[in-house]
């Protein structure tokens, strides 16, 4: 899979996201919170924050499979 299109695809991914989703991975994955950590921050259940991560990881694991089954293979030279 080349890099371009997989980042395109990731990018409008990410916009498709609310606003409040996108914050709580953004204090996961980039910031580096714990669930509980983000959970204090945004005043939400922990659960919240957990389901959150888990619906969307899954949706996006998803979005990267059907990704690389459209590529075209190429042949061996």
């Amino acid at each position: 899979m080349k890099l371009q299109p997989l980042r395109r695809r990731l990018m409008a991914a990410w916009d498709r996201i609310p606003a409040r989703e996108r914050l709580i991975l953004a204090l996961l994955y980039f910031e580096g919170l714990t669930p509980v950590e983000a959970a204090r921050a945004l005043e939400c259940p922990v659960r919240e924050v957990e389901r959150t991560v888990e619906q969307r990881m899954l949706r996006l694991t998803a979005l990267l499979r059907d990704a690389g089954r459209r590529e075209p293979r190429r042949k061996a030279a």
